[in-house]
């Protein structure tokens, strides 16, 4: 049987089994991005606290504590594989009494690992926003708190849209780690179609163009968003010669 021959075969009988997988696989990527974007505000928020010279000796205090736990946090899970993580998690959470499933617990490992890397991208995009803007908004009376929410989150999140892209392809790929605790994503469908039938290289080139052409869309989607992003700027830099000109 040539190999041609072979893939048919898988995907006539296990074709049913590399769909789930493909859904389960997109359902981690999509809940583990945005979950992960979520907390990463926090997180970067955390790491964002500044001491004011009007702050008293607790309020100092908590913030500077705060600051550790989310660096520590984001250490922690930088440094650390996902696949020792998903372990850690899983059997620990178990071994106190929670009841999750294996896709339960695979949507929390993909989520708290993808607020650690959102998190720095985000704060990366708030490094890139003119200081000006928060001097601007605290004149106008706003609060540190209410500045980064209102004006300086909106620019970082669109400064860092390309890396946020770039993570959520990330985690399509990455989810394969979780087929370790059982989590029958597309990896864990191609290890099941080939130990029942051998054809080991079939099943896995079957789902390398699946990984492929779910990253090239992610990828398609991701420059529509950008491009209609940046209409607005690019009309409004249109106006401004006609603008000046009347």
């Amino acid at each position: 049987m040539s190999s041609f021959d072979k893939i048919i075969y898988l995907l006539r009988h296990f074709g049913g089994l590399f769909w789930q997988g493909t859904l389960v696989t997109l359902l981690l990527a999509i809940v583990g991005t945005l979950a992960g974007l979520l907390f990463g505000l926090l997180l970067s928020m955390a790491r964002n606290l500044h001491s004011l010279p009007t702050d008293s000796l607790f309020t100092r205090a908590w913030k500077r504590t705060i600051m550790g736990l989310s660096l520590g946090y984001i250490e922690l899970f930088r440094g650390t594989p996902m696949m020792v993580q998903s372990i850690i998690i899983y059997f620990g959470g178990k071994a106190l009494g929670i009841p999750w499933t294996y896709l339960s617990c695979g949507l929390v490992v993909i989520s708290i690992n993808t607020a650690a890397y959102m998190a720095e991208i985000i704060r990366s995009g708030i490094n890139g926003v003119d200081k000006g803007q928060m001097e601007a908004a605290r004149s106008l009376g706003m609060t540190h708190t209410q500045a980064m929410i209102r004006v300086i989150f909106p620019q970082a999140l669109k400064n860092a849209i390309p890396a946020l892209g770039n993570e959520f392809i990330t985690n399509i790929k990455d989810s394969s780690v979780l087929n370790v605790i059982t989590v029958s994503e597309l990896f864990m469908a191609a290890k099941i179609a080939s130990n029942n039938t051998y054809f080991f290289v079939e099943s896995y080139l079957i789902i390398a163009m699946v990984y492929l052409l779910l990253t090239i869309s992610a990828s398609r989607l991701l420059k529509v968003v950008e491009k209609h992003l940046d209409r607005p700027y690019a009309e409004k830099k249109e106006l401004m010669p006609d603008a000046i000109h009347n």
